[in-house]
């Protein structure tokens, strides 16, 4: 009887009850219900964060890579034909000199969603020392606008701005904004004109600017995103007479030699 007695009393003692079962689950549920709500919360602002990095610095990207492009900007003619308009008679009515040697239309097609033009730029192993760059404006559904960058080999002006298709698509911008472009050149007096397109021109624009606007409050976005072209004349400019650009004139105060003296007869 002593021996069964201690046995019960063992299997007494032994495991938890009922009541401290559940309660051990209770505790346990509410432990795991707050780490995950942590953990919820931890991970939602961490990828806000991440996402507002993200962007800032794609937006960042952007921007260089536009003002790489524009930078290395290059004065070729679109084609091997000359502009054909008539020039400007000099004040006594006669052609002017030099008038005979027209202008060459330049590679650059500029619409307010569209730029084509010759750069230098050379982003990546296999892009070539010169290439045809489109950048275009592409809408997409629920008020979302990308800004898309493709290149084509530049086969010169013999070929054409338009001889190799464009490819190598690249996604520069996206977001719930109006994308466009502007124009401008300096006037004789220094003033900046823009201008909605830049097409059929005899020179380069001197700025590009990029416009993203609100198309709610109808802010602009961005301030100041102008992107300098500094190509204003031909390579062959370097080597050649001052006067390798047609209509061109020197530059203000700029003094010619005089001409040697007649022999006397």
């Amino acid at each position: 009887m002593a021996e069964g007695g201690a046995a019960d009393e063992r299997e007494a003692r032994a495991g938890f009850t009922l009541v401290e079962t559940l309660a051990a689950l209770a505790v346990a549920a509410a432990i795991i219900v707050g780490a995950a709500e942590l953990v919820h919360h931890v991970a939602l602002y961490f990828d806000r964060g991440a996402l507002g990095v993200t962007e800032a610095e794609r937006f960042a990207l952007a921007m260089d890579r536009l003002s790489r492009d524009f930078g290395a900007a290059r004065f070729v003619a679109a084609s091997a034909e000359r502009d054909e308009r008539p020039s400007e008679p000099g004040p006594s009515g006669a052609a002017r000199k030099g008038d005979e040697k027209k202008a060459r239309v330049i590679a650059f097609e500029g619409a307010p969603e569209r730029i084509v033009f010759v750069s230098g730029s050379a982003v990546g192993a296999r892009a070539a020392p010169e290439e045809a760059l489109t950048l275009e404006v592409e809408p997409l559904r629920d008020g979302v606008t990308r800004l898309v960058r493709r290149r084509a080999v530049w086969l010169g002006p013999r070929s054409g701005l338009f001889a190799e298709a464009a490819s190598d698509a690249v996604v520069l911008l996206e977001g719930r904004y109006e994308i466009s472009f502007a124009f401008a050149r300096a006037d004789a007096f220094g003033a900046l004109t823009w201008v909605d397109s830049w097409t059929g021109r005899t020179e380069l624009p001197r700025l590009v600017r990029l416009r993203l606007v609100d198309p709610a409050s109808g802010a602009n976005l961005v301030v100041g995103a102008e992107f300098i072209v500094w190509a204003d004349a031909p390579a062959a400019c370097a080597r050649d007479a001052p006067d390798c650009l047609p209509g061109k004139t020197g530059a203000p105060g700029e003094k010619k030699a005089p001409p040697p003296p007649e022999e006397p007869t």
